[in-house]
């Protein structure tokens, strides 16, 4: 794997590699549903049924409801349409981790990209020193959750955000209102899909656009706040205002009430293994790059929600740790990105490729556990 462009085969290869991830990733949907009816994929199916018209729509984030509602029509059913519009989502996901490595001009040879794209959408925490208790999920930050349906659309609209925003923000030297308006619509969507990334990525582009100032770069602050902080702060408020305005219930600072002090000591580690590797030889190398750095800043601003705060009237639910879920994920591809720049040979290059091997195998663990029926064991 080298830096100068990527044989992908074209449209064709796109193609492939679309239907191939998509097809990969329905099978442990299906199979979640063929195994065990209990869970969020069916709590959230359950709803979409229920929906006849607008009024009956009764949570703020609800892409997942409206998206199954277009897509049973075509004569699907309820479940099939939930394993189609999933596993779409990894193939959406598989697609813009290829261009992301076109436009960081990186070559993959048609055999890497069959292999390390799935591979790096399949990658979870390392929970093999777990594994025989069994506890497969409890305290770890799991980047693929299959019993919920609305992380898969989260993931796939955060790292769409991250990627054209770091395009856009970090690297061109003045992005068009139109290029901000673009991703501010990315994040009013994502925010219907779930809304706990924007709680981690808001702050992060504050950052930036604090920097921005400061520095005199007013046409791309100005760009920043104007298309992408604020629809994602509007939406965010209306999102609250649904969510908490009739109750008196709201968002506590509870730290460790969800994730054990005790059990993140280790188990956070062991989930951030390849991007804490990663991010340690970079800084030693002096390269981290922007792309790094802002997904580093990502996973701090997101683990201070998944373990500082809570939902007063809910907080056995954990709906916080979807951050930290999500920003695992985008630290993972943010370091395989990397991994695929580094000379082969090297030590450090083996140590990185054997650590991405072990959240392969696992994720191919994860991955089966959802045919089980008795996965709530597992967890």
């Amino acid at each position: 794997m080298t830096s100068s462009g990527s044989a992908d085969g074209g449209l064709p290869g796109r193609i492939a590699l679309f239907c191939f991830t998509s097809g990969l990733f329905a099978l442990p949907f299906a199979g979640f549903l063929w195994a065990s009816r209990a869970g969020d994929l069916t709590t959230h199916i359950e709803y979409a049924q229920r929906i006849r018209s607008f009024a009956d729509i009764s949570s703020p984030h609800f892409l997942f409801q409206v998206l199954l509602k277009a897509l049973v029509p075509l004569g699907l059913s309820y479940d099939a349409a939930a394993v189609l519009l999933l596993g779409a989502c990894y193939g959406g996901m598989a697609l813009l981790l290829l261009r992301e490595c076109q436009r960081r001009a990186i070559v993959l040879s048609p055999f890497h990209i069959a292999v390390v794209v799935p591979a790096t959408l399949l990658a979870s925490h390392i929970f093999l020193p777990t594994l025989g208790k069994p506890n497969l999920y409890l305290g770890y930050f799991a980047p693929v959750t299959y019993h919920n349906p609305t992380q898969q659309l989260a993931k796939l609209l955060a790292m769409w955000i991250v990627f054209d925003y770091c395009a856009t923000f970090l690297k061109a030297t003045s992005p068009s209102l139109r290029q901000a308006f673009g991703i501010g619509l990315l994040c009013v969507v994502s925010a219907l899909a779930k809304p706990t990334f924007l709680l981690a990525f808001l702050p992060v582009v504050g950052i930036v656009l604090l920097v921005d100032l400061l520095r005199g770069r007013w046409p791309r602050a100005v760009a920043a706040g104007a298309g992408v902080i604020a629809p994602s702060v509007a939406v965010l408020l209306w999102q609250a205002y649904v969510a908490y305005g009739g109750e008196s219930g709201g968002i506590a600072f509870d730290p460790f009430e969800v994730f054990s002090a005790g059990e993140t000591l280790y188990k956070l580690p062991l989930s951030l293994a390849l991007p804490l590797y990663v991010w340690v030889c970079s800084a030693r190398a002096k390269a981290i790059t922007a792309d790094l750095r802002f997904t580093a800043a990502l996973v701090v601003f997101g683990l201070v929600w998944t373990l500082g705060f809570v939902e007063s009237n809910h907080v056995s639910d954990g709906n916080f740790a979807w951050a930290g879920q999500i920003v695992v994920f985008l630290a993972y591809t943010e370091a395989v990105l990397c991994l695929c720049t580094w000379p082969s040979g090297q030590r450090r290059t083996t140590v990185a490729w054997w650590l991405f091997g072990l959240h392969v195998v696992s994720g191919v663990i994860w991955f089966g556990a959802s045919f089980r029926n008795d996965w709530p064991q597992l967890l």
